[in-house]
């Protein structure tokens, strides 16, 4: 919400449908978007989205469907261990970091096991950004960034406000030792 997005439509899922409607009431907000709605059902939220997030703490793959991505949607798969192996390998792969997100049992980690190798990933965001890779858009891209610590910041940077705002910050001098690397 805070970066000023107007998303026209939103679909929310989640495995307790309260939790999808508390988020519903107390996130999304109705000037900035036509309709918010909560899925009855994964399938039916995938199928309908063009851009999807999973942010989940699933320890293993739930979603296996490839035809569910068939519209090639964007997903970003921020919690890593949604997506049965055989999504992966039918999608368009970028990453953060490539050694990082092949460890841990995460989706793409699974897919390397699957094959044997990691030709299944067509680049970094920082190749993306840098115009050294092109997503291939004939497939559902999907960017698993593990290693990318945007979460972390964003995390960080929320303690560090409420920090501030109430004067209960604790200055920590020299905290970076090295500041020329």
């Amino acid at each position: 919400m805070g970066t000023g997005w107007m998303i026209d439509n939103i679909r929310l899922f989640d495995v307790i449908q309260s939790q999808a409607e508390s988020f519903r009431d107390s996130v999304c907000d109705r000037w900035r978007h036509c309709s918010v709605r909560v899925a009855p059902d994964i399938d039916s939220a995938i199928r309908a989205s063009d851009l999807i997030l999973f942010s989940t703490v699933a320890s293993e793959p739930y979603v296996h469907d490839v035809k569910l991505f068939e519209h090639r949607p964007t997903v970003l798969h921020i919690s890593l261990r949604d997506l049965a192996p055989e999504i992966i390998l039918e999608s368009c792969n970028i990453v953060d970091d490539v050694e990082h997100v092949l460890c841990a049992n995460t989706s793409p980690h699974l897919a390397e096991k699957v094959t044997g190798h990691r030709n299944f990933i067509r680049g970094t965001l920082a190749e993306v950004i840098e115009a050294r890779c092109v997503p291939d858009q004939s497939k559902p891209v999907i960017f698993s960034p593990f290693g990318l610590g945007v979460l972390d910041l964003a995390v960080g940077k929320w303690i560090y406000d409420q920090a501030i705002a109430r004067s209960e910050h604790i200055l920590v001098d020299e905290f970076f030792y090295d500041m020329h690397r």
